[in-house]
């Protein structure tokens, strides 16, 4: 719990201020100065140290994205919204008109929204304080003395690198036209009203930053998962270098990910299975899961998230919010028919395809998952950014991409053997068929966890809507629809001299 309470320290200094209308903040007036820091951090280092958790704070803090909304907390808000945009999530009610402009696809397309602005500004915020922890130590290219040092700016270039990879995506309509001038970079936390910069310079900015990151973070040994060490770095590259769809790399840094040796997690982790109490599921706990490689572990007394303002509150049916009185979201009927019969996997859902047996408080179990049995006031389930099972499956889609076929039936084979009875089928499937099988897997092993949007851009993909949605049930949506991706918030094109049109 060490770090958690630096956590909370810093989160003090760096305390945004929800409701303001400021827009990229190029030196937010509620935090330390990049001056201020360096001249702290020469005196104690845990000062620049406290600044980077500050940061950590916003991935999952409420209003991080600038709004008192109650969809906005951070990462796991944007994975909620996604997951619907790919068409992987249903909306299967519309009670309270929560996120019901995501599902009707009318959000997406008007840039006075808040859904546009609140993405924008939580990841430039993000790149903002990451600038400020890095211009404090002197800049991009210094390499600290020290082992703090080091650490320090290798998950502060990590986080930035994660930040411009969600802008990529969720502000880029076609993610394979390199080209195109797409995103302002920001090198400094002093730099102001940057233009747009083409596609290929922001991945390769992401990508210096990552390999930065990964050598840097060599022997990092952190004190929470909420830490972003070389394992998970090299997660990122493997992201990264597969939205490109430089596929040779995305199955060599996947690959060294699966060969760090976290263990997938196992049936009864990631499903209530009948004759079960639940008492080792739900994703409810990321440090008695050593698949899940990052995470927020959250507690009461250390963040305060009411349910109504979480993603359980959203996601979970036991939980005493939207999810349980009108307003869930279920699996795809169509990705759902993908199951096998053998699948444990389909333990997860209900027989109205709400996650039911995957994702839930660990009261619900403690009271017989009878309906509100789950949180009341404050949220103490956890929240997880990446896990083993989708390393395994990405190695799996790029090793088949680049013909290594035998590696790919491997991997596959160590995540399927664990959820089927049988996966001989494997064997039998031809070659030209192995990637397209693991991205559906990927896709059906990570649903709710909102990795289904980066798949389906990474693939460029076009989905089709099953017949349980609400909204265009039947109809087909291209990766590159405008109504999949967020509009550049209106005020930012109006203050930045040096934007002037959407992408």
């Amino acid at each position: 719990m060490k770090t958690i309470r630096k956590i909370m320290l810093a989160g003090v200094l760096l305390s945004l201020a929800a409701c303001s209308d400021d827009y990229l903040e190029v030196q937010p007036t509620e935090v330390l100065s990049a001056e201020q820091v360096g001249e702290a951090a020469e005196v104690n280092e845990e000062v620049a140290k406290g600044t980077l958790l500050g940061i950590y704070e916003n991935l999952y803090r409420r209003g991080s994205g600038g709004t008192d909304a109650q969809e906005d907390f951070g990462v796991t808000a944007q994975f909620m919204q996604m997951d619907i945009l790919s068409a992987d999530a249903a909306h299967l009610g519309k009670s309270y008109n929560r996120q019901t402009n995501i599902s009707e696809l009318t959000a997406t397309v008007d840039p006075d929204n808040q859904v546009n602005y609140r993405a924008w500004r939580f990841l430039y915020r993000v790149i903002n304080l990451s600038n400020l922890v890095i211009d404090a130590a002197g800049g991009n290219d210094v390499v600290p003395e020290t082992v703090t040092g080091r650490y320090t700016i290798g998950q502060a270039k990590a986080l930035r690198a994660y930040a411009y990879y969600f802008l990529i995506h969720l502000y880029v309509n076609d993610i394979s036209d390199l080209s195109k001038p797409v995103l302002p970079i920001y090198t400094s936390a002093d730099e102001l009203d940057q233009p747009k910069s083409p596609l290929q310079d922001v991945f390769n900015f992401a990508i210096s930053d990552l390999l930065d990151a990964e050598e840097l973070l060599d022997g990092f040994v952190r004190e929470e998962k909420i830490e972003i060490n070389q394992d998970v770095a090299r997660g990122l590259l493997a992201r990264v270098y597969g939205a490109m769809n430089n596929w040779p790399k995305a199955e060599e840094y996947a690959k060294k990910v699966v060969d760090a040796g976290y263990p997938i997690m196992t049936a009864d982790e990631v499903a209530l299975l009948p004759g079960e109490d639940g008492s080792v599921g739900g994703f409810n706990d990321i440090n008695t899961i050593p698949g899940i490689l990052w995470g927020i572990n959250i507690t009461p007394e250390g963040q305060g998230l009411a349910s109504l303002f979480s993603w359980w509150g959203f996601m979970d049916q036991y939980s005493y919010s939207y999810a349980a009185v009108g307003n869930p979201k279920g699996i795809d009927s169509g990705l759902y028919s993908n199951f096998r019969d053998d699948d444990i996997r389909k333990f997860q859902f209900s027989s109205s395809l709400r996650p039911a047996g995957k994702f839930y408080y660990k009261g619900a179990q403690n009271n017989g998952f009878r309906s509100f049995s789950g949180p009341q006031s404050n949220i103490d389930s956890d929240s997880h950014y990446m896990r083993s099972a989708e390393m395994y499956l990405l190695h799996a889609e790029a090793a088949a991409e680049n013909g290594n076929f035998a590696a790919a039936r491997t991997s596959l084979k160590a995540l399927l053997s664990l959820r089927l009875d049988d996966t001989s089928y494997i064997d039998a499937l031809p070659n030209n068929q192995l990637a397209e099988e693991a991205a559906l897997q990927a896709r059906l092993e990570l649903w709710g966890e909102g990795q289904s949007y980066f798949i389906m851009k990474r693939r460029r993909e076009t989905r089709t809507r099953g017949s349980n949605w609400l909204d265009f049930a039947g109809q087909s949506f291209s990766h590159d629809d405008e109504r999949l991706t967020y509009e550049i918030p209106q005020n930012e094109i109006l203050f930045n001299t040096n934007l002037n049109e959407q992408n």
